[in-house]
């Protein structure tokens, strides 16, 4: 079943999910700060359900449109029949990587809907434009170096109007990252 759900950009207090040991180990793993991860998945792929907001690992996002799968092997039959069509436009699993940049990452489809190995990646993309100086370099303190990392991880390129989309992107990451 296919459930689409848009939430909010903020999540109360009453919803507020303490951060589940596998972001905590995958965040120390790859040397990242866990509530900011955590926020980032957050953002990326977020569902309610039963009163609690979590990302969602069966999550799919196809040319703008969110899909939110009740399995992984739902998630994995939509996934492949968008890759047999040759449309690799979608990004995938807690982390939300696209699959036309991040597809190699992975060993095959559905290994990039583990969640363990989905936040791995991720984990290590973001830690990658963390350390990317013409991501970072501007950054005069390491708050700042982390919420531009931030928004490279959603648009890395180094264009005026990317980087536009970046910090705005990276906003609501911040304000999530505030909030737990």
């Amino acid at each position: 079943m296919i459930a689409l759900l848009a939430v909010g950009p903020n999540i109360s207090a009453e919803v507020t999910p303490s951060i589940p040991y596998m972001y905590k180990k995958v965040a120390k793993q790859q040397h990242v700060p866990t509530k900011l991860f955590f926020a980032l998945a957050l953002q990326e792929s977020r569902k309610a359900k039963r009163n609690k907001v979590l990302p969602w690992p069966w999550a799919i996002n196809h040319r703008g449109k969110p899909y939110f799968f009740d399995t992984r092997r739902e998630a994995y039959y939509f996934m492949t029949s968008l890759i047999t069509k040759g449309d690799n436009g979608f990004d995938i699993g807690l982390g939300q990587l696209n699959w036309r940049w991040h597809g190699h990452k992975f060993q095959d489809p559905w290994d990039a809907l583990s969640p363990f190995t989905n936040l791995t990646v991720s984990a290590k993309y973001l830690r990658e434009q963390y350390e990317n100086k013409k991501c970072t370099g501007s950054a005069r303190n390491n708050d700042e170096k982390w919420k531009l990392a931030v928004g490279c991880y959603h648009r890395p390129s180094q264009k005026i109007e990317d980087k536009i989309i970046a910090a705005q992107y990276a906003r609501g990451v911040i304000s999530l990252w505030k909030q737990i």
